[in-house]
């Protein structure tokens, strides 16, 4: 209906009404009856109850209108002043109170018939009163007075008030509405929420026609709808609490700009999670605004639809026990077009937190403070992110601190075709000081670039351990297998005392002083059946000096190649170099190339293949054969001596009591089986011209007393030279070495240097011999310490 007709109307309902009482005080019935044909009244019912020159009371009023009448000056181009129809003057005749105790109005015109009580009082103010019971129960109140109408109406849980100066033509109005309790599904309820609206403002006096869109024209201002008391909302056990609020600024009916703000929050929310999270939160904050021009016509608020662009801000807060906490921060905006969603514009988003802690690998992870800042956009086809800022995570991981940085240089993810999903990013781990049992205080930085593509993780970077131990890797990870490329930078063993701590408790028995380690391998592991393999892999110890348990080793390098699986070590073309091993005796230099097999659950099936060596000893060589050697067999091992050095022996032991020189030559062989090693009649005979042995007989010639054997043998020895010496070597089980050495000679100081033949039997603990060697003669500290407890 236009609005000149509303106006129209309702003027002519009023008059009508005037009319009705009014004429037939004054002018009787047939002038009336003409009257109400020509308002449109087509029935008429009147009862009175009271009537005098100042108060007219009517008990019960019926009238029927088919028609709204034509009035001039009314035509909807024509202009409207406002002020001019609400400052209109009541007819002189009018009593001072009129009531309508039952009006009853009906007819074509109306939907439905209305029933209702009006009150109109005209004294120095001007008020009009309507109750109405049906089609609606409603209240309205309208009172002219100072050339301001004021306006109170009600209606069900509806409540509005207006204060309008008609010449000015200021407008204040407000109202609220009672929404009722709400239940949706069985566990989500909402208790009444009661919205409040308001105006303050201009609405111009004078309007150009009589038209809708021509008031709306003339209205200047603010409308603010609100919920200010927090609305209760229950989700099972969860309530959450929300207060919002829409500003609308208008000029000249046009609505310029909008603010908007929602706030919310959450309790118990633990109660909404129905199965475990590493993360438990119990409330949750939130706050919404949205500003931004419209530039929209109240009357075609319809074309809010073609704004492209819709600007919000979020700030939400999360909160558990023990201080946990996270904080969202974000600007944002929706674009849109005719309500359809298109994308929503990330222009900046802040995460933070605060004492998370969640379980990994059956270990407490802790982050003690977590910064992020990233931008991007969500589409209805895919998913844009990046950091504008890097994201920092302050963390506790079994009972270490490391700073992790987390920098996003690209997501992206198609929802339709994940498998095209991608993203490249960098993240840096630095600890101080790592501890783990044995190890503690180690530097660790962990340096690394990310990209995921084709459904495939690749990386590269670097691990560095201390100041000096730098591994690098390129990796692939997908879903079931991962593949990396690892090398091992050359450092050097005393650059990272942590190591000697590390090697203390895995093999206590070896100690390094020194060496050069560098090495790569290929690793893959198999996710779905928990399976590793190492190929290509490399190693080099150069320079090595070490001690395993009375064994010390000098300037050893080893260059082998390995592969290895969950069950196995392999080691392919083994280069060792020794210059010095030393263990009673001293030995080298040694060159040995080998391969080996070494299973982890049964090490004594360990097998080794010697290609070639060379052992250097006493002046002379050792060797054994190059052949296949496995621990699982029974086997002989014949060790050749060639051109041993007596005197080269006695220079590595010397002694005031005796001294020999010369050389032997000759084979031992060494019996194997299953856990034990023996020796049954090896060998060693001395080369030719022989030697010569002399020993201090002081204590044998003071012990040979009255004996000329004893004294014989006392006085050979002080000066004897062999042309032979032949000594057979027996060892058994419990290590109990055998010698039977016989050799032949003469003294030429004694008896005219007549031939003599000598047999010597000797049985020694050789564990206990070698010990006795290492004690008086070795330069190693470890070695020393370590005879000595077995000694004691």
């Amino acid at each position: 209906m236009k609005l000149w007709r509303v106006i129209s109307f309702g003027s002519s309902m009023l008059l009508t009404l005037l009319l009705i009482v009014f004429a037939i005080a004054l002018f009787g019935y047939l002038y009336l009856n003409q009257q109400l044909k020509l308002a449109g009244v087509t029935d008429w019912e009147v009862e009175f109850e009271k009537l005098t020159a100042s108060h007219i009371v009517i008990k019960r009023l019926e009238v029927a209108i088919d028609s709204v009448p034509e009035l001039e000056g009314t035509s909807p181009t024509a202009a409207v002043n406002l002020t001019k129809i609400l400052s209109m003057e009541m007819p002189t005749l009018l009593p001072e109170r009129i009531d309508i105790k039952s009006l009853q109005l009906k007819g074509r015109l109306l939907p439905e018939s209305v029933s209702a009580s009006l009150s109109l009082i005209n004294k120095q103010q001007l008020r009009l009163e309507l109750n109405s019971q049906q089609p609606l129960v409603a209240n309205v109140r309208v009172i002219r007075q100072d050339n301001q109408v004021k306006l109170k109406a009600r209606y069900d849980n509806a409540l509005l008030q207006a204060n309008y100066d008609y010449n000015s033509g200021k407008l204040k109005a407000g109202g609220s509405y009672l929404l009722a309790a709400q239940q949706f599904a069985d566990k989500i309820t909402t208790e009444p929420v009661s919205v409040d609206a308001k105006w303050n403002g201009i609405l111009s006096p004078y309007i150009e026609s009589a038209t809708l869109e021509s008031l709306i024209a003339e209205l200047s201002g603010e409308l603010v709808v609100s919920i200010k008391q927090p609305t209760l909302i229950k989700v099972t056990d969860t309530t959450t609490t929300t207060t919002g609020e829409l500003q609308l600024n208008l000029s000249k009916g046009i609505m310029e700009s909008y603010r908007l703000e929602l706030n919310s929050d959450t309790e118990n929310l633990a109660s909404l999670i129905e199965y475990d999270l590493p993360l438990q939160l119990s409330s949750l904050s939130w706050e919404l605004n949205s500003r931004d021009s419209l530039g929209v016509s109240l009357s075609n608020a319809q074309q809010a639809v073609n704004k492209a662009r819709w600007p919000l801000k979020l700030n939400a807060v999360a909160k558990g026990e023990k201080n946990k906490t996270i904080r969202l921060a974000s600007e944002l905006s929706i674009q849109q077009k005719k309500w359809q969603f298109n994308s929503l514009d990330l222009d900046y988003v802040q995460l933070s937190a605060d004492s998370i802690k969640f379980p990994v690998a059956g270990q407490s992870m802790a982050i003690s403070k977590l910064t992020s800042q990233f931008a991007g956009t969500v589409s209805t086809t895919a998913a844009e992110l990046h950091s504008t800022k890097p994201t920092r995570i302050e963390l506790n991981a079994f009972e270490n601190d490391a700073l992790a940085i987390l920098n996003f240089n690209q997501i992206y993810y198609p929802y339709s075709e994940p498998h095209n999903a991608l993203a490249e990013f960098d993240l840096n781990i630095h600890s101080n000081a790592i501890n783990f049992e044995p190890i503690r205080n180690l530097e660790a930085v962990f340096d690394s670039k990310f990209q995921y593509q084709q459904q495939q993780l690749t990386s590269d970077g670097e691990l560095v351990l201390g100041d000096h131990i730098k591994v690098a890797h390129h990796s692939q990870i997908n879903s079931d297998r991962l593949k990396s490329k690892i090398e091992v930078g050359k450092f050097n063993w005393q650059q990272l005392p942590q190591l000697d701590t590390l090697l203390t408790n895995l093999a206590p028995q070896l100690v390094v002083s020194k060496a050069a380690i560098s090495g790569q391998t290929d690793v893959t592991y198999s996710i779905n059946d928990n399976r590793w393999h190492l190929d290509k892999g490399q190693l080099e110890i150069q320079q090595g000096d070490w001690v395993f348990d009375t064994l010390s080793v000098v300037n050893s390098n080893i260059d082998f190649g390995f592969t290895a699986n969950n069950e196995q070590l392999k080691v392919n073309n083994a280069q060792l170099n020794i210059g010095s091993v030393q263990q009673g005796f001293a030995l080298g230099p040694i060159t040995a190339e080998f391969r080996a097999q070494l299973p982890f659950q049964q090490p004594m099936q360990s097998t080794l293949d010697l290609t070639s060596h060379t052992i250097k000893a006493l002046g002379g060589s050792i060797s054994i054969p190059n052949q296949g050697y496995s621990l699982t067999d029974s086997f002989v091992l014949p060790v050749v001596f060639e051109k041993i050095s007596l005197g080269e022996l006695m220079r590595q032991y010397p002694s005031n009591k005796i001294s020999i020189d010369g050389k032997v030559s000759g084979t031992i062989p060494v019996y194997w089986d299953s856990n034990d090693l023996t020796i049954e009649r090896g060998y060693l005979d001395a080369l030719a011209p022989g030697g010569h042995l002399q020993v201090d007989s002081s204590a044998l010639v003071q012990l040979a007393g009255s004996n000329p054997s004893l004294q014989t043998l006392a006085g050979v020895l002080g000066n004897f030279y062999y042309d032979q010496l032949s000594t057979t070597v027996d060892y058994n089980d419990n290590g109990k070495l055998t010698l039977a050495v016989q050799l032949k000679g003469s003294n030429p100081e004694l008896e005219n240097g007549r031939p003599v033949e000598l047999n010597v039997s000797l049985e020694e603990d050789l564990p206990a011999l070698i010990k006795g060697l290492q004690i008086s003669n070795s330069l190693n500290d470890v070695i020393r310490k370590r005879v000595q407890q077995k000694i004691n």
